[in-house]
């Protein structure tokens, strides 16, 4: 690696600067290598993947050789700039009604802030031509949570998800792997937190189990895995605990204490729905098509679920939630010529006490 010495502090007030302007206030340095830290992190890691917590998500396997160490990501890395973006908005959802996280009701962030990393990354690469600066927003295999604890800009919460002093755990997280020595905004941290003392409500109130405990998730059992992530059939003795969650979960969020003193965002792009909190579960069993299911949420996280996987948990939503009024639409869906949306939909049938055979 090289042997170049840390940027001094009047460089640091560029980082501050360059990343202000695009509205990037949340800003942290990690050193790439962490040393024992890192190494202890990977072996966590490792044993979290070969306990089957990761669920189908083989790719999470694929990229362990290079979650902990970015110089395999870029070449020769020295720092990881990070940042985060608060997306916090208020709910007024009933309980009954189809719920979608919040940081899914507006634009997708990937995009958001993918190009504001990439501005930075080019702003960075002219003042500094003879290193390199590669952006990221949760489409590399960097662990981008370690990293944040790592650079300072907040801790590890016992729901596994990083909590920052200013915002909670309403952020979305991405950075720049650079070739270049910034100095490091905290040092590197073996503690867990600072969650208040002997606090479980996060562990508590997930209806799946899926926080085994603090610090540790089952994936495999996350609403948000089973909505988002998961292909194929939702297992059948978990669909009565998605409750009204159409996409995604803010369970261990909503009751964090930590979060309860949490800002808005100021991000327009945050504000302005493209799914929104709480799309009619009607026009969504109505989509026939994927070329209609893209025209709809084109521009939105919810694209990621897919036609099959969005239909899909809409069926479970309204056999939770007792929509008896939408049972033509069901019957519909029980014959829909993706044997996942059918066999959801002849379930919700079920539920609702309707004959399916």
């Amino acid at each position: 690696m090289s042997t170049q010495q840390p940027v001094l502090s009047a460089l640091d007030s560029h980082l501050t600067e360059v990343f202000g302007r695009q509205g990037l206030s949340l800003l942290g340095v990690a050193a790439a290598d962490t040393g024992s830290e890192a190494i202890r992190a990977s072996t966590e890691y490792d044993a979290w993947i070969a306990a089957g917590y990761a669920g189908e998500m083989r790719y999470l396997q694929r990229h362990a050789p290079i979650k902990y160490r970015p110089w395999m990501l870029v070449p020769d890395c020295r720092s990881v700039l990070m940042v985060g973006l608060n997306y916090y908005r208020r709910s007024s959802a009933a309980a009954h009604q189809p719920r979608v996280a919040r940081y899914a009701w507006g634009r997708d962030y990937h995009r958001l802030l993918g190009k504001r990393l990439q501005r930075v990354a080019r702003s960075l690469a002219q003042r500094f031509p003879a290193d390199r600066f590669r952006a990221f927003t949760d489409a590399v295999p960097l662990a981008e949570r370690y990293f944040g604890r790592q650079s300072g800009i907040g801790f590890t919460g016992r729901n596994t998800l990083l909590i920052s002093a200013e915002y909670g755990s309403w952020l979305v997280l991405g950075g720049i792997a650079t070739t270049r020595v910034f100095s490091p905004t905290a040092p590197p941290c073996g503690s867990r937190g600072a969650c208040p003392p002997r606090c479980r409500k996060c562990i508590e109130v997930c209806p799946t189990g899926a926080l085994l405990g603090p610090y540790r998730i089952d994936a495999s059992r996350c609403i948000s895995y089973l909505t988002i992530e998961l292909r194929g059939s939702i297992p059948p003795q978990l669909r009565p605990a998605l409750g009204s969650w159409l996409f995604g979960c803010d369970l261990c969020q909503e009751v964090c204490p930590l979060n309860a003193r949490a800002r808005v965002t100021a991000e327009q792009d945050f504000l302005r729905d493209r799914a929104g909190e709480s799309p009619p579960l009607r026009d969504i069993l109505g989509i026939t098509t994927d070329e209609q299911f893209r025209a709809r949420f084109a521009g939105s996280p919810l694209a990621r679920a897919g036609r099959q996987g969005l239909l899909r948990n809409a069926c479970v939503v309204a056999g939770n939630t007792g929509r008896h009024d939408l049972a033509e639409l069901l019957q519909e869906r029980s014959r829909d010529s993706d044997a996942v949306i059918a066999e959801h939909a002849s379930w919700t049938l079920a539920v609702l006490g309707y004959d399916t055979t």
